[in-house]
C-alpha cells in the first residue's frame, strides 16, 4: 500500500461521511460535500443541521470514505479510509475563507455555493488530519499519519474460535 494509492482512492469522492459528537456526548453520523487543500478537508454546512451545531462546540470528528457497496466484492474487506480530524471553523474574514469557497465553486455548482456561502447559518469548517487508517482488503490495513501518508501495516492476532462442548 502506498500513499499515492490512498490519494487516488480519496480523489474519487465528492462527499465524506462524518461522525461528530452532540454536546451530551452521543455520536451523530452525517454526510457533507467537501473540498481538499493539501492535507485538509473543508466542508460548508448549515448550523440548522445537527452536524453543524456539533462542530461549533466540539473540536474533533471522524471521517469515513468507503468503496461503493455495489462495487464491493467482499463486504468484510470493503475498501475504506478512516480519519480522525481536528475541527476548526474558518471565519468569513479570514483570507482562507475565499480561497476555499472558490474551490467549492470549481468542484460544485458555482451559483449554489455562492448562495450557500452567503447565508448566515452556513459555516466553513477545516478538518485537519490527526491520524487514520486505510483498509484495501484482507491483510491490507495500514496506519496513516497526519499527512495522510501510509506508515505501518496493522497486524492483528487471528484466532479460530471453537464452540465449547
Amino acid at each position: 500500500m502506498t500513499t499515492q494509492e490512498v490519494k487516488v482512492f480519496l480523489e474519487q469522492f465528492q462527499t465524506l461521511i462524518m461522525a461528530s459528537l452532540i454536546p451530551e456526548g452521543a455520536a451523530y453520523a452525517s454526510t457533507a460535500p467537501f473540498v481538499r487543500l493539501d492535507n485538509d478537508f473543508f466542508i460548508l454546512i448549515s448550523t440548522v443541521a445537527q452536524h453543524g451545531r456539533n462542530l461549533l462546540v466540539t473540536n474533533n470528528a471522524s471521517l469515513l470514505f468507503t468503496e461503493d457497496e455495489s462495487k464491493t466484492l467482499q463486504p468484510f474487506a470493503r475498501k475504506r479510509v478512516s480519519i480522525e480530524a481536528a475541527v476548526k471553523e474558518v471565519l468569513r474574514e479570514e483570507n482562507e475563507f475565499e480561497t476555499i469557497i472558490q474551490l467549492f465553486k470549481e468542484k460544485f455548482d458555482t451559483d449554489l455555493v455562492g448562495s450557500l456561502s452567503g447565508m448566515g447559518d452556513f459555516h466553513l469548517f477545516k478538518l485537519s488530519i490527526m491520524s487514520g487508517s486505510v483498509v484495501m482488503g484482507f491483510g491490507q490495513a495500514y496506519r496513516l499519519d497526519s499527512n495522510c501518508e501510509v506508515m505501518t501495516q496493522i497486524a492483528g492476532q487471528h484466532r479460530h474460535q471453537t464452540k465449547g462442548i
